[in-house]
């Protein structure tokens, strides 16, 4: 198994422990702040009313239907960055043919979001951000009925909140709004308080791509999220086929370093369908608790045959379905193991 997919990562995590997230217009008020100051507004009035009014009862406007169905949650220096998840339809975004470039459908959309944070008798806001953004399809892969996937990237410590938010379509002026109400565990605390290992985010990427500097937050692509330097591009719906190599990235927390700040962390990796190994691989060593892992996913799989011909094994394809890829971690200085599983689907064309 390849150890290094990219060279870039073997800074990661200084860059993880050294850059500040861009927090100048994004970071939310600090807890010794003043209580009664007021959250600096960004948002239209209209578009703001819009969003209070529904927030009690999470009613949504769906002139542009769209929801966050998930989170990833990612490290960096003092806090987090949440990339929320939503997957919106070519035609609810109005996606129409280029006057400058007819090679290209292209769609132009302001994001309005206020993060609440929960806990009290009512939810609290604490900030308000906006951020625009312009999507093209070329022409030839442009259908109005097909989907894509969409990351809006955004710091927050650990807590509980409700992000209400609102999306509209430049050109037609349509407005959707929708809720979602969200955790970000402190992975620190609870590793340190329970004794355990503990890990972010896990999730499969296709492509990562270094860029030249570190984007502004919040932020909100198609098809790929921006962390730190990085852009990932993940696998849509954990669809892959055989022959992909997904890339693991995540950090450890909870295992013990020496004086040098150096681990000694051991990952057995596997690939199983309905708990029966597919594959192992070699277990792979890491001196650092920031790991990014090429996982190759095989073509064929290893099957004992018995007949009148005697014993042997063959290879046979791999047949569609859900697999896992299972993850068991040890810390060699403190002894302490965890067990984490992702799930995907093998697809055959």
């Amino acid at each position: 198994m390849r150890t290094k997919k990219f060279f870039i990562f073997s800074l990661v995590l200084v860059l993880i422990l050294a850059l500040t997230v861009s927090f100048s217009e994004a970071a939310p008020q600090k807890k010794d702040q003043k209580k009664d100051q007021k959250v600096k507004s960004v948002i239209p009035q209209d578009i703001k009313a819009l969003l209070e009014q529904g927030l009690p009862a999470r009613q949504v406007r769906a002139d542009v239907p769209f929801e966050f169905s998930d989170i990833y949650i990612l490290p960096a220096k003092g806090t987090y960055i949440a990339i929320f998840i939503t997957r919106i339809k070519n035609g609810d975004l109005d996606y129409a043919q280029s006057a400058a470039n007819q090679d290209i459908y292209q769609s132009d959309v302001d994001l309005f979001m206020q993060f609440y944070e929960l806990g009290g008798e009512a939810p609290k806001l604490i900030v308000e951000q906006r951020t625009s953004s312009s999507f093209t399809i070329p022409s030839t892969e442009y259908q109005p009925e097909g989907e894509s996937y969409y990351y809006l990237g955004y710091p927050l410590p650990a807590g509980k909140y409700v992000l209400a938010a609102a999306l509209g379509q430049r050109a037609t002026k349509k407005i959707g709004t929708t809720y979602y109400d969200f955790e970000i565990p402190n992975y620190e605390e609870l590793a340190q308080t329970n004794n355990k290992l503990e890990t972010s985010s896990l999730f499969l990427l296709k492509d990562i791509q270094q860029m030249d500097a570190q984007e502004n937050y919040p932020n909100f692509h198609k098809d790929y999220f921006s962390w730190i330097v990085f852009r990932a591009f993940p696998y849509p719906d954990n669809k892959l086929k055989p022959g992909d190599q997904p890339n693991l990235m995540f950090m450890i927390y909870g295992a013990q370093a020496d004086e040098n700040q150096t681990f000694d962390l051991e990952i057995n990796f596997d690939i199983r369908k309905d708990d029966n190994k597919i594959v192992a691989f070699t277990p792979m060593k890491y001196n650092i608790n920031f790991i990014e892992q090429a996982i190759p996913l095989p073509t064929v799989k290893k099957v004992q045959i018995k007949d009148d011909q005697g014993e042997r094994i063959e290879d046979r394809p791999l047949e569609p379905g859900t697999y896992e890829i299972v993850m068991n971690i040890k810390d060699n200085k403190s002894g302490l193991t965890l067990e984490k599983r992702i799930p995907f689907e093998l697809v055959i064309e």
